[in-house]
């Protein structure tokens, strides 16, 4: 397994599960979102080349870092399926320890390969790893 991966998405008995990596929080968050696109719908480079492009404004606050991250994606995942869209990247307008708010960019879709039900807020744990110098979080999703 390369440390510089984005992310892997890693089959376990209760569900999928995946590793996250980024050089900043902001990535790591941002790499998440990548993550669950892809779970969501394999094929999503070939999205990038769609034309139906989608915004939708999104700001949370929470009570930590690791709980931000969960209620971040699982709103996407809320949102790309009340939109039929695949979100793919956010630009943050505001980033703290348990606030955001940003647009997600996506495209329409017309379905999608695997649904995710919920992403469980145990075992996300962010931390710098500090042989790689990366920051880290292992997500899991509940299908």
């Amino acid at each position: 397994m390369a440390a510089n991966k984005k992310f892997e998405i890693l089959p376990d008995d209760s569900g999928v599960r995946i590793r996250v990596r980024g050089k900043t929080v902001r990535d790591l968050f941002r790499n998440a979102l990548l993550g669950v696109t892809s779970y969501m719908s394999p094929d999503v480079a070939a999205y990038a080349k769609n034309d139906r492009c989608e915004h939708e404004e999104i700001a949370i606050d929470t009570v930590d870092i690791n709980s931000l991250l969960v209620d971040f994606l699982s709103r996407v995942v809320a949102r790309s399926d009340m939109r039929n869209a695949v979100f793919t990247g956010i630009t943050f307008k505001k980033f703290g320890e348990n606030f955001l708010s940003g647009q997600l960019t996506g495209v329409a879709t017309d379905r999608f390969e695997n649904e995710i039900r919920a992403i469980s807020y145990s075992d996300v744990d962010i931390r710098k790893n500090p042989k790689t110098g990366l920051y880290e979080a292992m997500l899991t999703l509940e299908i």
